[in-house]
């Protein structure tokens, strides 16, 4: 069970008086009461964390079966081609300059944010919110410029193998592209603004604007690839910003723009962001680095990667990001309170059903890549050759799913802490590696051993900065851990014996659905016999929600 502070249950505690569980004996409001839906959302206070999560959980999974509608529609028309390759590479430049910006702000502002709002006040806070805002608008346009002149050095600098056509298409989609980097930094920084507020729906409700407006680019513009996929990209994220800062501006009338570059949180932040600023960067030099190693092999090669990379993610947007994000407003409450024991206690419980998901995804993923990418690809252009290629590739991808999804919860109790050197140092080793690994796999094992690499340093700096924390906070429930872990692959190796001599009978979509459901229930029941500890709070969570069902009914007042 989950520990009880004060009497409550730890996660319960995180809720706001009015969205706690009534008393028993408390009759509803009667026919006057309103479903809670109904009320709009920039109206709705702070949400639980197990909201939260489902809320995310949820949007994310709308989010990539959109997502993957906009891929099959790509595989569809342009398959593994120089197209898609040149699309690829050209989206690296204006993503990588908006993440560094824009991600590393969004990280580094909450836990700031929330403390000067605990220590300082409201009014304090956002006077550094703006200052925040302004300066980064700032910096950001600054950026926009400086893209434009190296796209072309940095274009060659990370597929040096594109030649031609392909390096023309991809300056071509770039210049189109690069102007996003201004509206994804400016959304990284409203949906901090929102999350700081332990506030998740419209965020990421707006993350389903950009596949709808790129899908709608595709169908609409499919025999011209620059407008279908450049500007359907630019205008998904323009759309995001609009619609989140337009909801923000009603909700916060103090939000505005600020140029006070002197203001103690901005130079906080910055302090603090430097360091996430280089780790972000080095991320992203993991991608560059693959792909200037995949740029050296076969036409389609890095199409096939970004394929697989694709599919291994739909587990960690599910329940790691979901899960992350969730519980990181309340990490940097409780580090800011100096409640380390609440901060640990937290950290283990969210790690433990993590691992529920994402053990047996990972297993899944190994056992089915082959059959997974032809179900949701293979089509059109996109040929069984290439359906090979890319289930290989996923193989070798899947087997870091754990360490990978692990370190989202992870690196932000370190940025909890305000402690953001330490994961940027083990990630730079973590980059030393797979630069190494790339070198001794590339040619014996070629796209795999490009995978296989990923996945060991991921492993390594997950590992690293584990060992580090428990240090840290004198303690990460180790044990706790272990024995979860343990009760989890028991019903996973169960699970994959069941599915693994089906995966031979499997011709067609409706054959392929029934082995994953088949499995999904296997798995199922051997945790609810094995009880690993996640496991009870989910289906604690299942039954409340039922319950909460049947009493809506009851009190329902449109059915009477």
């Amino acid at each position: 069970m989950l520990p009880r502070v004060g009497g409550e249950n730890l996660l319960e505690n995180a809720l706001p008086v009015g969205h706690r569980k009534r008393p028993r004996g408390i009759p509803c409001k009667g026919r006057n009461a309103k479903p809670d839906i109904i009320y709009p959302v920039m109206q709705r206070k702070e949400e639980s964390i197990v909201r939260a999560s489902f809320v995310i959980l949820l949007t994310t999974f709308l989010s990539r079966i959109l997502g993957f509608l906009r891929e099959m529609l790509i595989a569809h028309f342009f398959g593994a081609s120089a197209v898609t390759d040149s699309f690829l590479v050209a989206s690296v430049l204006p993503t990588t300059i908006a993440g560094l910006i824009g991600g590393a702000l969004t990280t580094v502002f909450i836990p700031v944010f929330v403390e000067e709002r605990e220590k300082g006040g409201e009014e304090s806070a956002w006077k550094g919110a703006k200052a925040v805002c302004g300066v980064s608008l700032l910096y950001l346009i600054v950026m926009l410029f400086v893209g434009y002149l190296i796209a072309p050095f940095f274009m060659k600098a990370i597929a040096p193998g594109f030649e031609g056509e392909r390096l023309r298409l991809a300056l071509s989609m770039n210049r189109i592209m690069l102007p996003s980097l201004v509206f994804l930094g400016l959304l990284g920084l409203s949906t901090g603004v929102f999350h700081s507020y332990r506030l998740f729906t419209l965020p990421a409700l707006t993350g389903l604007l950009y596949n709808i407006c790129l899908i709608a680019f595709l169908v609409g513009a499919k025999k011209s690839p620059i407008i279908s996929l450049a500007l359907g990209s630019l205008f998904g994220a323009i759309l995001q910003v609009v619609l989140l800062g337009f909801v923000a501006r009603k909700r916060w009338p103090k939000w505005g723009l600020s140029f006070s570059f002197s203001h103690p949180m901005l130079r906080k932040i910055w302090t603090l962001m430097l360091p996430v600023f280089i780790g972000t960067g080095v991320g992203y030099l993991n991608l560059i680095v693959d792909r200037v190693f995949a740029s050296l092999l076969p036409e389609g090669t890095i199409a096939a990667l970004n394929f697989a990379v694709r599919v291994k993610e739909i587990p960690i947007g599910l329940f790691a990001i979901a899960l992350s994000q969730a519980v990181y407003p309340v990490t940097s409450l409780q580090a800011a309170q100096g409640k380390i024991a609440e901060l640990r206690s937290l950290f283990s419980q969210s790690l433990g059903t993590l691992w529920l998901f994402i053990v047996p995804s990972a297993a899944g993923l190994v056992v089915l890549s082959q059959e997974t990418i032809a179900f949701l690809f293979e089509r059109g252009t996109f040929t069984p050759q290439a359906t090979l290629i890319t289930a290989q590739a996923l193989s070798f991808y899947s087997l870091g799913l754990f360490p990978t999804a692990s370190l989202d919860i992870v690196r932000r109790v370190f940025y909890s802490l305000q402690d953001t050197k330490t994961p940027v140092k083990v990630s730079i080793l973590g980059l030393l590696l797979n630069i190494l690994f790339n070198a001794l796999f590339v040619h014996r094992m070629a796209h795999r051993g490009l995978a296989l690499a990923t996945s060991l340093s991921a492993t390594f700096i997950f590992l690293t900065l584990l060992v580090i924390l428990r240090q840290r906070m004198q303690g990460v429930g180790g044990r706790m851990l272990l024995k979860d872990l343990g009760k989890i692959l028991c019903a996973t190796l169960i699970m994959v014996a069941v599915i693994f001599p089906l995966r031979s009978h499997i011709q067609d979509f409706w054959e392929y659905l029934g082995v994953v459901a088949l499995g999904a229930l296997v798995y199922g029941v051997c945790v609810f016999i094995l009880r690993p500890r996640g496991s009870i709070k989910v289906f604690e969570t299942i039954q409340k929600g039922w319950q909460r069902v049947v009493k809506g009914w009851a009190c329902n007042p449109w059915k009477r």
